[in-house]
């Protein structure tokens, strides 16, 4: 092979090498009484995880995450760490990857919404999204492991996430027939004070996965723009939806945040 070919391919490697990893998720996992488990085999539980949303999330790409533990709830901090990394803490151990999967996958939901500090009176939907994330991450698992785990031994695993995320809607108890609509005109001064209602989450999260699963690219990078002009001031639900399609740069995206709005009952011109 020529030397001028040579340099060229050697320069073609490196500039894929720098682009694929300023694309990369850096997670660093903590060290921690996780139980009777190596620190790699977590850490593989949160690559996969965090593979299912990474290709469609703009604030995902080139972000670093801290994983540590918690005896309380998980939670994604607003305090940045060391070189702006994300603080992640979760409450699980042992070989739960089952959970580990749903509450990372959740946590990163926060992330991909741009969440930040503000009034809350609709943290409820974004809540809704994280539980959004939590399905589609764990149905998209089983997925992967029955394909390529990543132990070999690990195959035997991969139903277990999909039944985990079937498992959680059929114990929240979805009413039959349920209509957004109507559970939001019913219940909107309830979840202005209580965003984590957990069950009902999960209701509106089976009603807006669709949307998430006909097109994630779109739904997951609309997503960026929820919390964009979240601010102290109050705002009604109607309006932070469409503060979201305001924000949204390009028509597919407004046209997304309408189809959410439009199961909702309301209307954003």
């Amino acid at each position: 092979m020529p030397k001028p070919l040579i340099q060229w391919v050697m320069l073609c490697c490196i500039l894929a090498g720098w682009i694929s990893s300023a694309f990369a998720l850096d997670i660093t996992l903590k060290k921690a009484n996780w139980g009777k488990v190596s620190n790699q085999e977590i850490q593989k539980v949160l690559e996969s995880t965090a593979r299912q949303l990474l290709p469609h999330s703009p604030l995902l790409k080139g972000s670093k995450i801290e994983v540590s533990r918690t005896q309380s709830s998980p939670i994604v901090l607003h305090q940045r760490g060391k070189g702006g990394a994300y603080q992640v803490k979760l409450n699980t151990r042992e070989r739960f990857w089952t959970q580990y999967a749903f509450q990372f996958s959740h946590e990163l939901g926060h992330i991909i919404c741009g969440y930040k500090k503000g009034e809350n009176g609709n943290q409820w939907f974004e809540e809704c999204i994280c539980e959004v994330a939590s399905l589609y991450t764990l149905r998209n698992i089983s997925k992967e492991w029955s394909r390529k785990p990543p132990f070999p031994n690990w195959k035997v695993y991969a139903k277990e996430f999909s039944k985990y995320a079937e498992a959680r809607i059929r114990d929240a108890k979805m009413p039959q027939n349920f209509s957004l609509s109507s559970w939001w005109r019913e219940n909107r001064e309830a979840l202005s004070k209580n965003p984590a209602m957990r069950n009902q989450n999960l209701w509106v999260a089976v009603k807006l996965l669709p949307l998430f699963q006909a097109d994630p690219t779109l739904a997951w990078s609309t997503c960026k723009w929820l919390n964009h002009k979240k601010t102290n001031k109050v705002r009604s639900f109607r309006r932070s939806l469409q503060d979201w399609k305001d924000s949204c740069p390009s028509q597919k995206e407004k046209k997304f945040v309408k189809e959410v709005a439009k199961l909702f009952g309301i209307h954003t011109p």
